[in-house]
């Protein structure tokens, strides 16, 4: 081996170190970049010579810079990203819900029913006073005004939510256009993995797309021979090599409801994903708002029917001289139990009592319910001809299905009593509450414009308060309607189930959160730039580089040595 050749193969090895140098240099400049892939320089020793009898190296040279990734880590952490994004998707939703019911305060809806069932006990003391009678009203109007602001509260977390579906479809197009993009590049630079090195500027891009990604929807990535990456959702691809589908916002139809859904575009298909915040966002509002809100309808139901129950049986200060029902039936000829009323009507009877003022004198009239399955079973006509048929009353059923009663002369008035077929609740008869779900319920508007129609009486129309005593332990008091529950207990039970499910996704949330900064941890071990070894690198390299020089000089000198003799 000639001095030529190792001043040869000192000049590779000076151009190593030089691009050694270069490598370090880099991962030191990009050591606070996000998404940055710690880079490595490959040397591989060149092949050797034979000289005689001898093998001699000749020297180093660069094969390549590729990125230090552990695939498994890194897959791992995009899984464990899907799985925290739906979480905390999940989560968000809840805090805002506890925003909305918030109890322990004074302007929850706890304190609310008992402002009510206190301003209803106030009555029993005074029960001809119309002040506390109008006070019941009023804080009939904060309950359920606040129920109503609390069911129109949710239903805009719900239409937020689905805005955010809507905006997910574009955002996924967007970086699986950006991922297909790239892989283009990437195969281009690379030549399909001819080359020794690794596009690592482009696959650091690429890797960090594919995590925001993962932030949406949970994803599969899958790299090729090429280098390109193929991203599968489901059983579902996205990107394949250069070519990306495209997904899009559609309108899902589930009975009368109608939500966006993300679906593909070609085939129409729904988008199935498992985790991402598009995951949690479908859980938030099918779940989590949905049946919320569900439940405050059903408690909005609970209230109306159960109060309007007892309310119905009992007698106001004054009298009806005419009176018409708040709900509708869908047909009037049709039996009771099959007319559309929002309460069950059952087999039985009920008690109207005609009062004449000038005498004094009362007649009590019974109206038969027949509902036994049979051809005679009793319609709402039949209900208005038996009512019609007692002397001084009329009764009519308007065009939208409401039974109406009044009087013949101004002297007489009526009032009700000894219900036990529901159908004064149903019929919305001598009822306090009117609607049938949170976002309907309301006053009465004969109890509103009149507080002396609030019915406290059970021995007659007066100012008796049998019927106050009951409407105020009914918020208190087990009903067998409600499988032995209060109204207050039903939605007591509504605030702790939400609050559990705050509590157990607050703590998932948690531990998705310590889970990833484990993995992140252990991915930067990997992959993130350590100062302190490129530091020793650089040394190493100048070192080397030094070596090299000094080597070369030496050899300079011998080689002058020789041509001088």
């Amino acid at each position: 081996m000639s001095l030529f050749a190792t001043i040869q193969q000192s000049a590779s090895a000076l151009q190593v170190s030089e691009l050694g140098l270069q490598v370090a240099g880099n991962n030191i400049a990009n050591a606070n970049t996000p998404g940055y892939i710690r880079q490595e320089l490959i040397q591989t020793p060149v092949p050797g010579v034979k000289v005689g009898d001898l093998i001699l190296g000749y020297g180093v040279r660069a094969t390549g810079v590729i990125q230090k990734l552990d695939n498994f880590v890194v897959e791992r952490l995009r899984e464990t990203q899907s799985s925290l994004s739906s979480s905390e998707a999940l989560s968000e939703t809840y805090d805002q819900m506890e925003a909305i019911f918030s109890e322990l305060s004074d302007n929850d809806l706890s304190t609310r029913i008992a402002d009510f069932s206190s301003s209803i006990n106030d009555v029993l003391n005074q029960p001809g006073n119309d002040s506390l009678r109008r006070l019941v009203i009023e804080r009939g109007k904060s309950l359920t005004g606040d129920i109503r602001t609390i069911g129109r509260r949710l239903g805009e977390i719900s239409t937020n939510l689905n805005q955010e579906i809507r905006n997910s479809a574009t955002e996924i197009n967007r970086l699986t256009d950006q991922v297909a993009e790239l892989n283009l590049r990437i195969v281009e630079i690379e030549g399909g993995k001819t080359s020794g090195s690794d596009a690592v500027g482009l696959r650091d891009d690429r890797l960090q797309v594919l995590q925001d990604l993962s932030r949406i929807i949970d994803i599969r990535a899958i790299e090729q021979p090429s280098g390109a990456v193929t991203v599968y959702v489901g059983g579902e691809y996205l990107v394949a090599d250069g070519i990306q589908r495209d997904v899009a916002h559609a309108l899902n139809t589930d009975g009368l409801n109608s939500v966006p859904e993300v679906r593909i575009a070609d085939t129409d298909s729904p988008l199935l994903v498992s985790g991402g915040r598009l995951h949690g966002l479908y859980a938030a509002r099918d779940h989590a708002v949905a049946g919320t809100l569900s439940d405050l309808d059903q408690f909005a139901r609970d209230l109306v029917t159960q109060f309007n129950r007892i309310h119905s049986q009992g007698q106001n200060l004054d009298g009806f001289s005419e009176l018409t029902g708040s709900f509708t039936a869908d047909d009037r000829t049709a039996p009771l139990d099959l007319s559309g009323f929002p309460v069950q009507i059952q087999n039985g009877e009920f008690e109207i009592q005609v009062i004449d003022q000038g005498t004094g004198l009362t007649e009590t009239h019974k109206i038969r319910i027949k509902l036994t399955g049979g051809t005679d079973d009793t319609s709402l006509e039949d209900v208005r001809s038996a009512i019609d048929a007692i002397s001084g009353l009329s009764a009519s059923i308007s065009a939208e299905g409401r039974l109406r009663l009044s009087t013949d002369t101004h002297q007489l008035r009526f009032s009700f009593q000894n219900d036990s077929s529901d159908f004064l609740a149903a019929a919305g008869l001598n009822t306090f509450f009117v609607g049938d779900s949170a976002s309907t319920i309301d006053l009465n508007s004969v109890v509103v414009n009149n507080p002396r129609m609030f019915a406290g009486s059970l021995s007659g129309v007066g100012g008796g308060t049998e019927n106050a005593l009951r409407l105020a332990e009914a918020f208190d008091a087990p009903l067998e309607q409600l499988n032995s529950q209060s109204i207050k207990q039903i939605y007591e039970n509504i605030v702790v189930h939400t609050t559990q499910d705050i509590n157990v996704q607050a703590s998932v949330s948690e531990g998705l959160r310590n889970f990833y900064k484990t993995l992140e941890g252990e991915h930067l071990a990997i992959s993130g730039v350590n100062l302190d070894e490129e530091a020793v690198k650089m040394i190493f390299y100048q070192r080397a580089f030094q070596a090299s020089s000094r080597l070369i000089q030496a050899s300079s000198e011998m080689l002058e040595i020789l041509v001088n003799l």
